[in-house]
């Protein structure tokens, strides 16, 4: 259990502000209206707090979000409803030809634990698509992974100039699994917190997703720009 999303899942918007994502969502809500121009139906995995659903139902499209951090989910519960979202694992989504796209972005999808976990959650996101429904996952891409340090200073919660940092470093792991290893720190000085820790994610590699994606019957496989850390990984539903 990470307490970064799940303890402090209402700081969330402080120390990630909506905004930091917004190409990535553009591009998510293009390519779902391009695939389905009317009526769009999406599930968003691992959809936090809720704001690129938030884009998306502006954008026209019938967005709905689950997400395994039941904090997170009361945050986007505020943010969007209670019909818009749901407390699920990926590991659980049962839905059979429900949405005209499902996504999983800020790489949700290497908190899979093993190569099987991976392959059933990638053969249920293709159930719950209908025939010619896209699935867009934004993965890790750990051969870009220097292990720089980055810091993030934002506004504090009144506005305060860099109040909240948020500092964060990406190491590659030498192993079979592609691993990456993810150090986080949080700290308000508003609010008197700060969080360290490190989050453990597998398969972070385009090739590899895409190759379980193929695996699970998808075609017309594609993965984004090689030279990004975090490329989008792109597959039809057949």
């Amino acid at each position: 259990m990470y307490r970064l999303f799940h303890e402090f899942a209402h700081r969330y918007d402080l120390h990630t502000p909506p905004g930091h994502y917004q190409h990535d969502h553009a591009f998510v809500i293009r390519e779902a209206l391009r695939i389905a121009p009317t009526n769009c139906r999406l599930l968003d995995i691992g959809c936090g707090t809720g704001v690129f659903l938030e884009a998306a139902v502006a954008a026209g499209i019938d967005g709905h979000g689950i997400d395994a951090a039941p904090e997170m989910v009361d945050v986007a519960m505020r943010r969007l409803g209670s019909k818009r979202v749901r407390f699920q694992r990926m590991q659980e989504i049962s839905d059979e030809n429900a949405y005209d796209v499902v996504c999983a972005l800020s790489w949700t999808i290497h908190y899979c634990e093993t190569g099987l976990d991976l392959h059933e959650v990638i053969g249920r996101c293709r159930r719950a698509l209908r025939r010619g429904g896209l699935l867009l996952l934004q993965v890790a891409n750990d051969e870009r992974m220097t292990g720089a340090v980055n810091v993030d200073r934002e506004p504090g919660p009144s506005g305060e100039p860099d109040d909240t940092y948020f500092i964060h470093r990406f190491r590659r792991l030498q192993d079979a699994d592609h691993g990456v290893v993810a150090d986080y720190v949080y700290a308000s000085r508003a609010h008197c917190e700060l969080l360290s820790e490190q989050h453990e994610l597998r398969f972070a590699n385009p090739s590899i997703v895409a190759g379980a994606l193929l695996q699970s019957g998808f075609n017309q496989v594609s993965m984004g720009e090689p030279k990004s850390i975090s490329p989008f990984v792109v597959g039809t539903a057949v």
